[in-house]
């Protein structure tokens, strides 16, 4: 008999972090392109779906509670496990639009799962313009990380229209959730980490200050460049319980352009795209803080060998200096300051993720309850969050339905109101931007203001950038017929930037939706 499977450590936030104004799930909302499918519908996507879910166990799991949160919960099979309580339909208002989608998907996800049963859903989204199809994947994060969220999501299909059940590696087709555990194995858990909380503490303590007294010691200067001022910007404030969505598609072929032309990586581009558009958005209503806005990144622990669907990731905060007007000394600013954070991170490098792990559900919610927007935000050293998964470089296809591009929602914690989280997929990144809807005016103006940013860099890049501009302007008004929309003046930008910026929009999301 199997013994009892306790959630880790790492899961503890996921859990007990939640309250009516939190939810710790995560969402993916995939475009599917399903005219070469004429019998596509939702009995046909849930029968296909449902087939790949019966060879990965994890999907039949739920959560056994501990009384009180005292201690971790444990994952146990769920005896009465119908997919009738995981898939479900709705349409979205007309005119079925990217802005009517993404309401329906900020509402969707705006409502907790329901822990008596596995923590996922499976919504099949219609109503869309020209007769398109949108799944919304919906995830509690204590099952997974991005990366293993990923690998379900190529599990679940195919990468070709005509796609055969895949074969399950067998770490995870083998996986059991566990023995039921009983009241007296509770409460022994319980009460030996309890027991073991003074000593966990002390020592988490020390990882921590003891890089600190190192600097103090080896000179003054040092120590004091060690932790940069924080501004508390103005989505740093109470969220409720309402979440807003809005996203887009950018070129790859784009951002390594800028990426090899000022020698930084991918990531290190993202981010100075998304600084760029925080900065220009903010500016614009006059709420620029003096001090850089600090983003937190995940920060993987996978290596190429690690397949588990499990949380393999810790988090480190890097500036997005967006007190520098120069874009490309931003992005030089942006690159130096991300190196060593992640590796910190990755050589295990402790702060307050770590410590908040070491406590029982019970107190961590009481902490998460008690904290105010702004020492949230200082306690964490970060503004927002941002998050860069790799996804697949090959179309993929979900019951023979090719899937177009796939927009991430994620968390928001208390006194951060802005995860923006992308995924790379085939000649694309597909941009989410989850976000309090009381605290942001007009959000589809960050959208906006991603291209902007990424015309301003490509305009800097040496070379004919115009005439490249030009011939990509021409050839996507010669696609799709339309016009540039007449934009809202926007806060100033390098002269180079914002000529295409409107009409690529439309070439990855525009032939999707109606502006």
């Amino acid at each position: 008999m199997s013994s009892p499977r306790q959630l880790s450590a790492t899961d503890v936030l996921f859990i007990a972090g939640e309250n009516d104004r939190v939810y710790h799930h995560t969402a993916g909302l995939v475009m599917l392109d399903t005219s070469a499918k004429p019998q596509f519908d939702f009995e046909y996507f849930r029968r296909h779906t449902s087939e790949r879910m019966d060879l990965i166990p994890h999907f039949r799991w739920k959560l056994q509670e501990v009384p009180l949160s005292l201690d971790l919960p444990y994952w146990v099979e769920d005896e009465n496990f119908s997919y009738d309580n995981h898939f479900k339909r709705i349409a979205v208002p007309q005119p079925g639009d990217r802005e009517a989608l993404a309401e329906v998907a900020s509402y969707i996800f705006s409502r907790h799962l329901d822990r008596s049963r596995p923590l996922w859903e499976m919504w099949y989204i219609e109503g869309l313009e020209g007769g398109r199809v949108a799944i919304l994947q919906k995830l509690h994060h204590c099952m997974m990380d991005g990366q293993g969220m990923q690998k379900v999501g190529e599990l679940l299909s195919d990468f070709s229209p005509r796609g055969k059940k895949p074969k399950i590696e067998s770490n995870i087709a083998r996986e059991k959730p566990g023995a039921v555990p009983d009241q007296r194995q509770l409460s022994a858990n319980a009460l030996r980490h309890w027991l073991q909380l003074p000593l966990a503490a002390s020592r988490s303590a020390i990882d921590i200050l003891g890089p600190q007294l190192r600097d103090r010691l080896r000179g003054a200067e040092k120590a004091s460049t060690s932790k940069p001022d924080l501004s508390i910007a103005s989505f740093n404030a109470d969220i409720s319980g309402d979440r807003g969505f809005v996203f887009g598609t950018m070129p790859l072929a784009d951002i390594k352009r800028i990426k090899d032309a000022f020698g930084a990586t991918v990531n290190d581009v993202v981010l100075a795209l998304v600084a760029g558009t925080l900065r220009n958005y903010l500016l614009q209503r006059g709420e620029l803080p003096e001090n850089a806005l600090r983003c937190a990144i995940a920060v993987s622990l996978r290596t190429e060998e690690d397949a588990e669907l499990s949380n393999r990731v810790t988090n480190t905060a890097v500036t997005l200096a967006t007190d520098i007007d120069d874009a490309v000394e931003r992005l030089r600013a942006i690159s130096a300051g991300a190196a060593p954070a992640k590796q910190r991170a990755r050589s295990g490098g402790k702060g307050i993720v770590e410590v908040i792990q070491i406590l029982p559900p019970v107190l961590l919610s009481a902490l998460v309850n008690f904290v105010s927007a702004d020492q949230g935000v200082r306690m964490i050293g970060a503004n927002l969050v941002i998050s860069n998964v790799r996804g697949s470089p090959r179309p993929m296809y979900l019951a023979g339905a090719r899937l177009e591009c796939m927009y991430p929602i994620s968390i928001l914690t208390p006194g951060m109101g802005l995860n923006i989280t992308c995924v790379s997929y085939c000649d694309g990144v597909d941009f989410g931007f989850s976000l309090a809807p009381e605290l942001f005016d007009q959000p589809w103006d960050l959208v906006d203001g991603l291209f902007e940013t990424l015309d301003e860099y490509l305009g800097l890049i040496p070379g004919k950038n115009s005439k490249a501009g030009k011939r990509r302007a021409s050839a996507v008004k010669k696609a799709t017929g339309r016009k540039r929309v007449k934009k809202v003046k926007k806060a100033p930008v390098k002269k180079q930037a914002g000529k295409a910026v409107a009409d690529r929009r439309r070439t990855r999301v525009g032939e999707k939706f109606t502006s």
